[in-house]
């Protein structure tokens, strides 16, 4: 992959991430209840956000992290409204982990579902994925209506898989099958 991927819909574009996002992206990961259920970490300060932003803004970053973590943008300003993507990029089993963080001011709206289905489409047509899954905490409803919204099938259940705090929560595996 020389270049960085992009994928537009009809209301976003998913794009490489670039350090101008800075400001936005910290903004949207400083928010305790954003990041509530993706491991309760908030950012603190900006440059944990540029960190971020260098982690996954190129090609180099899919190979060494088996990561590709694009910016959701909206069309019609550019305005960086989350991330989306894949982790454990499985090259020899074809499957890949999927998740999401959105602004919360865009919670409602479809956005979400949006860009889901088209980094599942990306996954499944250009990295030829044979399986796409998701790990979510159980209590997390509104993860479990979207995955099941997607077309995900619930595949397992990890029980007192994760400490968040200070207690174990249960974590429930979805998956898509090409």
């Amino acid at each position: 992959m020389k270049e960085f991927p992009e994928i537009q819909t009809e209301r976003l574009v998913l794009s490489a991430l670039k350090e101008e996002d800075r400001s936005s992206l910290f903004s949207i990961f400083a928010d305790p209840l954003v990041t509530y259920y993706d491991g309760g970490k908030v950012m603190k300060t900006s440059t944990q956000a540029l960190h971020y932003i260098r982690a996954f803004k190129d090609t180099t970053s899919i190979s060494l992290t088996n990561t590709i973590r694009w910016g959701v943008r909206l069309k019609t300003s550019n305005t960086l409204i989350g991330t989306a993507g894949f982790q454990n990029w499985d090259r020899t089993s074809s499957k890949a982990e999927i998740g999401a963080i959105l602004s919360r001011n865009y919670w409602s709206g479809g956005y979400g579902v949006e860009a889901a289905k088209a980094v599942i489409a990306y996954g499944f047509e250009q990295m030829k994925l044979h399986k796409i899954y998701a790990q979510t905490i159980e209590d997390n409803r509104a993860a479990v209506k979207r995955l099941e919204e997607l077309g995900f099938h619930k595949e397992g259940r990890f029980i007192d898989h994760v400490y968040l705090r200070n207690q174990y929560y249960h974590v429930l595996v979805y998956s898509l099958f090409q």
